[in-house]
């Protein structure tokens, strides 16, 4: 496995990681904690997501340097090997934004349903 096939594992990993972790934990959240947790949830998750989007790249980068080439490490050529690593962590936290509001979004409209069901249920009156 060469540099760019490690590149492009990185970047599918970057790019789809912070989405999966923030719907799994808003799944966690919404079904085993309580409603105010939501809010808290939002919060953490989109500042994570700046977070992740700061240093996830910069950290793989320096993990994992691209390989020393001559022609192109003495400033003959225009070398943008490893930028995948950075447009994935990007990707990846502008999805963990979106993966966030839709699970809090969703969250809520359960909620609601569940609330106006038992107030249906507790007065004995249909909506349907």
């Amino acid at each position: 496995m060469d540099y760019n096939d490690f590149e492009l594992v990185a970047f599918w990993l970057l790019s789809s990681a912070p989405g999966v972790l923030l719907m799994t934990i808003g799944i966690i959240a919404h079904n085993k904690l309580s409603k105010p947790w939501m809010p808290r949830y939002l919060i953490l998750g989109i500042l994570g997501c700046f977070i992740y989007a700061t240093f996830a790249g910069e950290l793989v980068a320096q993990l994992f340097p691209p390989p020393y080439i001559p022609g192109r490490s003495e400033g003959r050529g225009l070398d943008l090997r490893g930028m995948g690593i950075f447009i994935g962590s990007w990707i990846g936290a502008l999805a963990g934004v979106v993966c966030a509001l839709i699970t809090g979004a969703g969250s809520s409209i359960v909620l609601r349903l569940r609330e106006r069901r038992a107030k249906e249920l507790s007065t004995g009156t249909s909506s349907v």
